[in-house]
């Protein structure tokens, strides 16, 4: 068998291994149960930590194969945490890399929520995530593989599908907005629209690109301050970038590059990010 061969059968097996949640066996319906049943949760910690609801969420997914992995079973461990050596509290053990490893117990789901979080923001090798814009999910999900959260090969892009697939970013508004109420109809958007997985129009972003992104990024930080958001404006008719700087007393730069617009044409019903002052 040719090499190439050999190489592309690989990596479906690692797609599919990837992507249960999108398989016969474990339906859409698993993973909208786990949005429903821990959003909230995600929203708060981000309100809390700026870990973006969006990139918890996915992980969560993934890392319980929606709530039904043996190791949350047992744990309650979403996020597949191991117990490293300041962990003072209960532990199982669970082949992961390699047999019998120790990973963290806890009580329930809120507190292994909140050690995530915590975990990301006390980690020196995690320090440069916050420094990205929390709903650009691409670079989020690349840099929690880069920073070596896990041996997944793709990792990366198993993030990036589940947060397209089920429009994840719209939970980082809710948290920014402080408007949790926004939650069920939320969940009322994704019950009643059948969700399919993407095939090849998902943001499956080469290392080498994703390595672009970053610089990017950093370079951006460097070269002014983050503009923060103040609140989510829904687009009318009538609507347009000049009216709505002036309404709400910026730019309509700014409001193209909070919401990375290369154009100002608005359509009816779009989420416009308004900044702060």
């Amino acid at each position: 068998m040719k090499t190439k061969n050999i190489a592309f059968f690989i990596f479906s097996y690692l797609l599919s291994c990837a992507f249960p949640a999108f398989s016969q066996e474990a339906p859409n319906e698993n993973i909208i149960k786990y949005i429903e049943q821990y959003a909230a949760l995600a929203v708060k910690e981000m309100e809390r930590t700026g870990v973006p609801a969006s990139i918890k969420i996915a992980q969560g997914i993934h890392e319980t194969n929606a709530g039904k992995s043996d190791l949350v079973l047992q744990s309650n461990n979403h996020f597949g945490i191991k117990c490293k050596s300041t962990w003072t509290g209960e532990k199982v053990f669970h082949n992961d890399d390699a047999e019998g490893e120790c990973f963290r117990k806890y009580e329930d789901a809120k507190a292994s929520y909140l050690d995530h979080s915590n975990y990301l923001k006390s980690q020196p090798r995690y320090a440069f995530l916050f420094e990205y814009d929390a709903n650009d999910y691409a670079a989020w999900a690349w840099g929690l593989k880069k920073a070596g959260y896990a041996t997944n090969p793709i990792y990366a892009q198993t993030l990036i599908k589940y947060i397209e697939a089920y429009q994840l970013n719209e939970l980082n508004d809710i948290a920014e907005n402080k408007d949790e109420e926004e939650l069920e109809n939320f969940f009322e958007k994704i019950r009643n629209k059948p969700l399919q997985p993407l095939a090849n129009n998902g943001k499956f972003i080469e290392p080498e690109d994703k390595e672009n992104t970053v610089k990017k990024t950093a370079k951006e930080k460097k070269s002014g301050k983050r503009i923060k958001v103040k609140k989510t404006h829904v687009v009318k008719r009538g609507d347009s970038l000049y009216s709505l700087s002036k309404k709400y007393g910026t730019t309509v730069e700014a409001l193209k590059k909070v919401n990375h617009l290369k154009k100002e044409a608005l359509q009816v019903g779009q989420k416009i990010k308004i900044p702060k002052k």
